[in-house]
């Protein structure tokens, strides 16, 4: 979904040296792409910090690298890992018999992946890199052997699905409430936040995931999104050439996701009374989607 280029500042935070063929296929040459991660190292790119507990200082998790176009799984695959993302950028998207795909998510660094399929024992969906990334592989088994033996485990596992119930919570709103531009804006808006929290630019990054994907994440059409996209240039929003983007105005943006009280007030005395006052509330004051996998 974006250039990985620049992001260095997530790059070296646990060591890669050492093997953990773990999971791989037996073959010598796949060992090439495991390294392995710190448990305190995951927790703090969820943003949890773990207890000085010598046992989780030396507790490590295969670090899996991921090629571009590469699957993490497949939707029907059983449930052996849960995964958090240290760098890269995925696509997690649902694929009906007719082979039509849904995309329901964009993880990046500091999401989990799976989180979903517990109940069912089996992932539920397709996960694709549409960057060059690495994956923390927790298995499943063990963390929830850590969750019985360690309150600050449980608590970390707990978040985890919080945040996925947050993220579905936001989904609904945005796909039941907002316009078009309005599903956009906050789109770019929640990427501008990501990055920024990760240390990155807020204000201009790459897409990886193409039009034709972000309108099925969002509920809109191919030409609607592109459409889109082209008027929040002409009016100096953004700026999008080939899959760069630069964010020209912010604050315009966030007008759009969240209409400014005076619009309220002047559709109430030029347009109509209280049914045009009504139509231009019609976005809720909320904050911009939280776009995670």
């Amino acid at each position: 979904m974006f250039s990985a280029a620049s992001n260095e500042p997530l790059r070296e935070r646990c060591d890669e040296t050492r093997q953990a063929p773990a999971e791989s296929c037996g073959d010598p040459r796949c060992d090439l792409n495991w390294g392995s991660v710190r448990f305190i190292d995951i927790a703090a790119l969820l943003g949890i910090a773990l207890p000085a507990d010598p046992r989780f200082a030396d507790m490590t998790f295969p670090l899996r690298r991921i090629r571009a176009g590469e699957v993490l799984h497949r939707a029907g695959d059983p449930l052996k890992a849960i995964y958090v993302v240290r760098s890269g950028f995925f696509k997690t998207v649902s694929i009906d018999r007719a082979g039509a795909e849904l995309v329901l998510g964009f993880p990046m660094a500091g999401d989990a992946i799976g989180l979903d399929c517990v109940d069912s024992g089996h992932y539920l969906t397709e996960v694709v890199a549409l960057d060059i990334g690495n994956v923390a592989v927790i298995p499943f088994s063990q963390l929830t052997q850590l969750a019985r033996e360690h309150a600050c485990i449980e608590r970390l596992l707990y978040s985890m699905f919080s945040r996925e119930l947050v993220h579905k919570h936001a989904m609904f709103w945005v796909l039941g409430t907002l316009s078009a531009e309005a599903r956009l804006a906050s789109f770019l808006l929640d990427l501008s936040e990501r990055f920024g929290r990760l240390g990155y630019s807020r204000t201009a990054f790459a897409l990886r995931a193409t039009r034709q994907e972000i309108g099925s994440y969002l509920g809109l059409k191919l030409e609607t999104v592109s459409r889109t996209l082209s008027a929040f240039a002409a009016a100096g929003l953004a700026d999008i050439h080939r899959r760069q983007v630069t964010l020209r105005d912010l604050d315009g943006l966030r007008c759009i996701v969240e209409p400014p009280r005076q619009s309220t007030e002047a559709a109430r005395e030029h347009n109509g009374g209280p049914r045009a006052a009504m139509r231009a509330t019609r976005t809720p004051r909320r904050p911009p989607l939280a776009i995670a996998g």
